[in-house]
Formats: structure tokens, C-alpha cells, sequence
């Protein structure tokens, strides 16, 4: 769950997820970085690292999808540059059968 303004939630099944990545906007006094949840169906979910609560979801997402933690690389070392990149992308049938699941149980 994500508190999007003072009255504003949305929640969002994890298997629903299909890719995140992080991006920035660049003001003339500091960047502030985002992180962009696509989602099966649904409007992409823009999570600002200002927002109350999101060191906690970034946090628990990593347990659930590797890369996550690299949102802070979203930040270009330029001034007025633009970037984004890519932290998690579900796999697809193509992938390699060997590859984990980010949302399977752990094996034992």
C-alpha cells in the first residue's frame, strides 16, 4: 500500500507488477527521484522518494524483487538531465527455466 497524498492509497497485488524502474525530475533546487511500477491493466503507480513511507517500501520490495535497491541510480550526475532505469522486469516465457522467481517461495 502506497499513500499517494493526504487521503490517497492504492493497492496492488505483487504478481501484478510487471516492471519498476526509477527516473527522476530535475527542479532547479534538487532532483527528486521516482519509482515507476507498471502494472498488468493498470495506470503506472509513480512512488516519489519524498512520500511518506517509501525507505519501508523499498525495503520490503527488494525481498520480492531483486534490483529494487538501485533506485537511487535513477539520479543523473548532469544537472536538467533526464534518466531512468530499469530495476526489476518480471520474466517472461522466453526466459531461462533455471532463473528464479522474485515472487516464488524460497526453495529449501
Amino acid at each position: 500500500m502506497v499513500h499517494l497524498g493526504p487521503f490517497r492509497t492504492r493497492e496492488v497485488a505483487m504478481e501484478r507488477i510487471r516492471r519498476i524502474e526509477a527516473g527522476n525530475r530535475d527542479n532547479t533546487t534538487a532532483d527528486t527521484v521516482f519509482v515507476f511500477f507498471h502494472i498488468d491493466g493498470e495506470p503506472v503507480l509513480a512512488v516519489s522518494e519524498l512520500d511518506s513511507g517509501f525507505a519501508a517500501l523499498v525495503a520490503v520490495m527488494r525481498e520480492y524483487f531483486p534490483g529494487i535497491e538501485k533506485w537511487e541510480e535513477g539520479v543523473p550526475p548532469a544537472r536538467f538531465q533526464l534518466a531512468s532505469v530499469e530495476l526489476w522486469k518480471r520474466p517472461t516465457i522466453d526466459s531461462d527455466p533455471t532463473d528464479d522467481d522474485p515472487l516464488s517461495p524460497p526453495q529449501a
